[in-house]
C-alpha cells in the first residue's frame, strides 16, 4: 500500500514537472473520449448549425445594405421622390466621350430629328404621389395643390424637376438658332419679345441653381498638348457614376396621371409645357 501511495506520489510530482498532464493517461484517454463523445452528440450538430445560421445572416445583411445603399445616398442629396420607392435606383458607370467636336444627336444645326431627339429627353406626362408626403417636400396645405383624377389614384399632381430642366436647356438651344430655323410651332416662342426673354432667363438661372446645387466635383484632368500655346488641353473624357436616365423615363411614363377632366389641356404635350402657359 505503502508503495503504490509512493508511486502515486512520483508520478504527480514528476508530471507536474513536465509537460504532460498529471492525469493518468488511462483516466486522461478515457475521459477525453468521453468529452469528444459529448461533444459530437451534444455539442457538435447544434455549432455547426450556429456557425451557419450567422453565416447566412451576415450575408443577407450584406446583400441588403449592398442594395439600399444607393436609396440611402439619394435620400441624402435629394428630397423627397417617389422613384425612390420604386426600386430602380440603378447607377451607369462609363467614361464619358466628351471632345470638343464629339458628335452628338444633341447638338449641331437644327433639324427635325434633332428637335425630335431633344423632344424625346424631356416631353414626358405628369406623375402623382401622395398627399402625405407633401411634408417631405417642405409643402403643407394639400389643397392648393392640383390632384389626379381618380382614375390615375388621386393624389397630388407634378412631374420630375429634371425634365423641367431638360425642357430649358432644350430652350435656350433653341434660342439660340430661333433666327436660322422655323420655331413658330413651339409654344414658348409665341409669346411677346419680352416673355420670351424672361423665359429664357428664368431657364439660365434655373441651370446655374441646379448646376450649383449638385457642384460636380468629378476631376477634369489637363493633358499635354504641344499644338496648344499652353502646351497643355482639358481632358473633358471623365469618369461617370449617373443614374439610368431611361429608367426614369419608364417610371414616369408607367405611372402617368392626368388631372381631372374638367382641367384637362388636350392642347398641351407634356406636364412641364404646363408650367409656361
Amino acid at each position: 500500500m505503502n508503495n503504490a501511495w509512493e508511486y502515486q506520489q512520483l508520478r504527480f510530482s514528476s508530471d507536474a514537472e513536465g509537460d504532460e498532464s498529471i492525469v493518468p493517461e488511462a483516466l486522461a484517454e478515457k475521459g477525453d473520449g468521453r468529452f469528444r463523445s459529448r461533444l459530437g452528440s451534444g455539442w457538435g450538430f447544434p455549432l455547426a448549425l450556429l456557425v451557419q445560421s450567422l453565416i447566412i445572416v451576415f450575408l443577407l445583411l450584406y446583400i441588403v445594405l449592398l442594395g439600399s445603399e444607393d436609396a440611402v445616398c439619394a435620400e441624402q442629396l435629394s428630397p423627397y421622390s417617389p422613384y425612390f420607392e420604386s426600386g430602380m435606383l440603378d447607377h451607369l458607370v462609363y467614361t464619358e466621350q466628351n471632345h470638343l467636336m464629339q458628335p452628338s444627336p444633341y447638338r449641331g444645326q437644327p433639324t427635325p430629328e434633332v428637335e425630335e431627339a431633344w423632344i424625346r429627353l424631356w416631353r414626358l406626362p405628369m406623375i402623382q404621389f401622395p398627399e402625405s408626403k407633401l411634408p417631405a417636400l417642405n409643402k403643407s396645405d394639400a389643397t392648393q395643390y392640383m390632384h389626379a383624377s381618380q382614375d390615375y389614384g388621386g393624389g397630388v399632381l407634378g412631374f420630375f424637376h429634371v425634365f423641367h430642366e431638360l425642357h430649358c436647356l432644350n430652350m435656350i438651344r433653341q434660342y439660340t438658332y430661333r433666327q436660322t430655323y422655323d420655331y413658330s410651332n413651339v409654344t414658348a416662342f409665341r409669346a411677346p419679345e419680352e416673355i420670351v426673354r424672361g423665359h429664357v432667363d428664368h431657364c439660365i438661372e434655373t441651370l446655374r441653381k441646379q448646376l450649383m446645387c449638385t457642384s460636380d466635383v468629378t476631376p477634369v484632368l489637363f493633358v499635354k498638348d504641344d499644338s496648344r500655346p499652353s502646351g497643355m488641353k482639358s481632358d473633358f473624357n471623365v469618369k461617370r457614376k449617373c443614374r439610368d436616365f431611361g429608367k426614369i423615363q419608364d417610371w414616369a411614363l408607367e405611372n402617368l396621371a392626368q388631372p381631372p377632366e374638367r382641367h384637362q389641356a388636350d392642347q398641351v404635350a407634356s406636364s412641364v409645357e404646363l408650367v409656361h402657359i
